[in-house]
């Protein structure tokens, strides 16, 4: 009576082994493979892959932000965890925050408690929230204290846009919008080498203009229009390998009635 037991284990055994194997041999002969590529980024003022920041890091490259239709700052808030933004009716007066901390819980008057970086180097806070994302090789958003690299007013964290560079290769773009409300956007950019690797110029820009929402029954106007330009010129001059230089020029006007 054992030995019969003991034999049809052995069988049951040797059944089970063949059904495994046979299932797992079409998985060997599959040879199709994925590739992640590799997100570079200087959140730590130097560069490294985004998986090996030990901070809290969403980077976005131009491709992201334009398949995720984050046009400008406020838009941020839709995707990444942790930071909200909220703009009263006064130009200036906007609330960005990280994990809870931003104006207001810094204080009325005092400064941002979340910095706003253009390729590391600190700017004015409004010139993120109110202007529009053009011609940027990622923006990179470190979310909690960010002191020990990059000082004051980065309690809650850091914003760094991070623009496109120019490059050895001529290319150029241009990017037409039209919706409703008369809205219409135009950006662009052209990069041109002038001598190989070591001069370069790169001129972008985008303009924005749009109709208001909302009609003023006192006097007819549209309310809540825009209307904004934006150009940068960037020049690279490499003389040696030793030295390398990037200078920028970047001007940002707005003229509308937005609240």
């Amino acid at each position: 009576m054992s030995q019969t037991l003991r034999m049809r284990s052995l069988l049951i055994m040797g059944a089970s082994a063949v059904a495994i194997s046979g299932f797992a041999v079409p998985a060997f002969a599959q040879q199709n493979t994925t590739v992640i590529e590799e997100l570079v980024v200087t959140a730590q003022k130097k560069e490294e892959a985004l998986q090996d920041v030990p901070i809290a890091v969403s980077a976005f490259s131009q491709d992201s932000l334009e398949a995720q239709k984050i046009d400008g700052g406020p838009n941020l808030q839709l995707a990444i965890p942790n930071v909200t933004f909220a703009k009263s009716n006064f130009t200036n007066s906007f609330n960005f925050q990280i994990r809870g901390i931003g104006a207001k819980a810094v204080g009325a008057s005092a400064d941002q408690g979340v910095g706003v970086h253009m390729n590391n180097a600190p700017q004015q806070s409004g010139n993120l929230f109110e202007a529009e994302f053009y011609d940027v090789e990622r923006v990179e958003v470190l979310r909690g204290p960010q002191g020990t690299l990059y000082g004051r007013n980065a309690t809650g964290g850091v914003v760094n846009v991070i623009t496109a560079k120019p490059t050895d290769m001529f290319e150029a773009n241009v990017r037409a919008e039209y919706g409703n409300y008369n809205s219409m956007k135009l950006r662009g950019m052209v990069n041109v080498p002038i001598f190989g690797d070591k001069l370069a110029v790169r001129l972008a820009g985008t303009t924005l203009k749009r109709d208001g929402f909302v009609t003023n029954t006192f006097n007819g106007h549209k309310v809540d229009d825009r209307d904004l330009y934006s150009t940068r010129v960037q020049v690279m001059f490499n003389p040696t390998e030793k030295l390398r230089t990037n200078f920028l020029w970047e001007r940002f006007h707005e003229d509308d009635s937005r609240a």
